[in-house]
């Protein structure tokens, strides 16, 4: 066996060490950690594959793991596939990050519709990377809040959208309801003339 050949194997796995802390790197969660901080946090991760139309997890399922799309693309459906797509989850996106501070339940279902590999990390995992450097769990904790806050801000506005919709829907009911009221009497009239 030639020395090159004995040393191959481990700089393929050096490699894609390499690569998993340049990705991370481009995940919004990650991105303002250093490169010694996603090396420690790529050692809490664990990757799983799914082929397109596989279901990650249904609504209801336990949520201790948060997710981040390496490679693929998923569909975020309220309850069952058969429903309305409500999000396209793509490369660097992550999802789950709810059941990381709470013992709630998953709240959708979400569907690989494409094949994807994704990077999962557990509650116990992620708080064990924040015991151990404090610092970089702190980044993380940050960069989360102003993303869960970035998302109930949208959500505020989508709910006072819809609800402005409700508001002129009603309001064209209203209207409607007259119109077949006024509709009534003058037919009525009419009857009582002839």
């Amino acid at each position: 066996m030639k020395l090159k050949d004995f040393f191959t194997p481990k700089t393929e796995k050096v490699d894609e060490e390499k690569d998993l802390i340049r990705f991370l790197s481009e995940v919004e969660l990650f991105e303002n950690l250093t490169r010694n901080e996603r090396k420690n946090l790529s050692q809490h991760l664990y990757e799983r594959t799914y082929k397109a139309d596989e279901i990650v997890f249904k609504k209801g399922y336990p949520n201790v793991v948060m997710y981040v799309v390496k490679e693929g693309e998923l569909q975020t459906f309220l309850d069952s596939t058969e429903g309305e797509n409500l999000k396209t989850i793509k490369t660097a996106d992550f999802f789950g990050e709810v059941g990381l501070f709470l013992e709630e339940e998953r709240t959708a279902t979400i569907v690989a519709s494409k094949d994807s590999i994704l990077l999962g990390i557990s509650k116990r995992d992620m708080n064990r990377f924040i015991d151990e450097l404090p610092r970089a769990g702190s980044k993380i904790l940050r960069k989360l809040a102003t993303v869960l806050c970035s998302h109930l801000i949208n959500t505020n506005k989508a709910l006072a959208s819809k609800r402005d919709e409700l508001k002129n829907l009603k309001k064209q009911l209203e209207e409607s309801e007259c119109q077949i009221q006024e509709l009534k009497s003058s037919q009525d009239v009419e009857n009582e003339k002839s």
